[in-house]
């Protein structure tokens, strides 16, 4: 799923989980939600589109073969690029990293699996207060003025 054209009022979100089945759960309830997707099914893969590709927020699964979700926000941070300091949730199945971990390791917030359309809810609503999508588009050259 594509969100090159995005809309004003929603927000682009890339969904990284190794597993189709959850990328495709997750991309329904942000779509029904209002907000476009990307996905990304590795962590080098979501490097790869966070380099070229604005987004408001990054939903990345921890548990990952080749490079984990850590490694990933890892690299993320430390490069160059529009998506350097985008707000990136952890969204695990592992209960045995608390919230303030995930965060000294460079996420902005965490999410257990299964991981409900409210919650979704609660951190599109949260990110779409922090900044308004239509900045990053605008910034992206993706929306007229």
């Amino acid at each position: 799923m594509d969100a090159l054209a995005s809309e004003p009022n929603g927000l682009t979100v890339l969904i990284v989980d190794d597993e189709p089945v959850n990328r495709l759960v997750l991309a329904r309830m942000v779509e029904h939600l209002g907000s476009h997707c990307l996905e990304a099914a590795s962590g080098p893969e979501a490097l790869e589109v966070l380099r070229e590709r604005p987004v408001d927020l990054v939903l990345m699964d921890i548990q990952m073969p080749r490079m984990s979700g850590i490694e990933a926000v890892e690299q993320l941070r430390d490069q160059p690029g529009p998506n350097r300091d985008a707000p990136v949730v952890a969204v695990t199945g592992d209960t045995t990293r608390s919230k303030r971990e995930y965060i000294e390791l460079g996420f902005d917030d965490y999410a257990n699996k299964p991981i409900s359309l409210a919650a979704v809810k609660q951190m599109l609503a949260a990110r779409r207060q922090a900044a308004p999508p239509s900045f990053r588009a605008v910034s992206a050259g993706r929306v007229g003025l």
